[in-house]
């Protein structure tokens, strides 16, 4: 028998864009201009941010008008805004320095697989990902493994690198269970079509494992459970629990990204052969990628724009213009643990 979904504070408790610290009984923020929405938060929350913020609008703005050779510099910039805006609101310390760095050794053929993005040792991408808790990951990878990691642009991916192979799992109805006489709790979601398969549900990551309680349809949860309060527990207790929930959460999240549209698409990422997973966030490939196309625009111009007329043009397009809003809208939920979404769609 399938157990009930977890409640807290008389609302069902579902799956959060935040990584850290989401707001699990709140209701989601309507609005139609993200960067309006958060402007109005840090004035009331944490005006020190603000600048930086309204600087990170600007450029975003100064995007839309730009080539797509040119815009990676401005789209760059509005995401470094963007993470130092999140890092002040959650007291995190940070240097000036970039914290990534990319290279190409000339001598090479011009590839995406041979453009080599570095996480350094200290900088704002390195506290973005120390911030969300990507510790002893490897800091170096391709540009060509970045863009096949980032979900938004999966399919454009494939459509050019035929050979590669799909790595994310689309999931429906994701929302945490609680075991009706146990006070534990997990993760839970759907799979429907073609990944229902036995074959597809083989390459599940090893957190997670097939729900056997239903027989109408498939359902994946995590392995791992967490204690969860019981009517008549101390406050301390509860907010244990929450605490609890919060790490759970982290840990989904570590493998279930989203795509973000009026309503929201959830995938899970899966370890298959032939691909190069790296086990990163969202935001830091994004940023990563962004800031090593950044670089392309400022140095060199002409590699770039030979990227941008060849075989991989519709990828790089695809990322130039749909990242910024996914960038945009996966901090906003970051900084305030509230969830954005469009107005006038229901979600089903």
């Amino acid at each position: 028998m399938p157990a009930p979904e977890l409640r807290y504070k008389n609302r069902a408790v579902y799956f959060r864009k935040g990584i850290t610290g989401p707001h699990f009984a709140s209701e989601s923020v309507l609005t139609r201009d993200t960067f309006e929405f958060v402007d109005l938060w840090l004035t009331r929350n944490c005006k020190k941010a603000l600048p930086f913020w309204k600087q990170a609008e600007a450029y975003h703005k100064a995007s839309r008008d730009l080539p797509p050779v040119s815009a990676p510099l401005t789209s760059y910039y509005c995401f470094l805004n963007c993470v130092k805006t999140l890092l002040i609101v959650k007291e995190r310390s940070f240097t000036d320095r970039h914290g990534v760095a990319g290279e190409w050794d000339p001598s090479s053929k011009r590839a995406l697989s041979n453009e080599i993005i570095t996480i350094q040792g200290a900088g704002i991408l390195t506290s973005l990902s120390d911030y969300l808790g990507e510790a002893n990951l490897a800091k170096e990878f391709s540009l060509l493994d970045a863009l096949g990691n980032i979900p938004y642009i999966h399919r454009a991916f494939r459509h050019t690198f035929r050979s590669k192979p799909e790595i994310f799992i689309p999931l429906t109805n994701l929302v945490y269970r609680k075991h009706p006489t146990d006070a534990y709790i997990w993760f839970s979601a759907e799979v429907k079509g073609r990944f229902s398969d036995p074959r597809s549900l083989r390459t599940l990551p090893s957190t997670f494992e097939v729900d056997g309680g239903y027989v109408d349809r498939c359902v994946v949860r995590s392995k791992k459970r967490y204690k969860w309060f019981k009517h008549g527990d101390s406050q301390e207790q509860k907010d244990k629990a929450i605490r609890n929930l919060c790490a759970l959460h982290r840990r989904m999240r570590r493998e279930i990204s989203f795509i973000s549209a009026p309503v929201d698409l959830w995938y899970l990422k899966r370890p298959v052969a032939g691909a190069n997973i790296i086990p990163r966030s969202n935001l830091v490939l994004t940023l990563a990628v962004m800031h090593r196309l950044s670089e392309l625009s400022r140095y060199d111009p002409a590699g770039l724009s030979q990227y941008l007329d060849g075989k991989v043009n519709w990828l790089i397009s695809e990322f130039i213009r749909l990242s910024p809003y996914q960038f945009v809208d996966e901090i906003a939920c970051e900084l305030t643990g509230l969830e954005m979404r469009m107005p006038g769609v229901r979600p089903n």
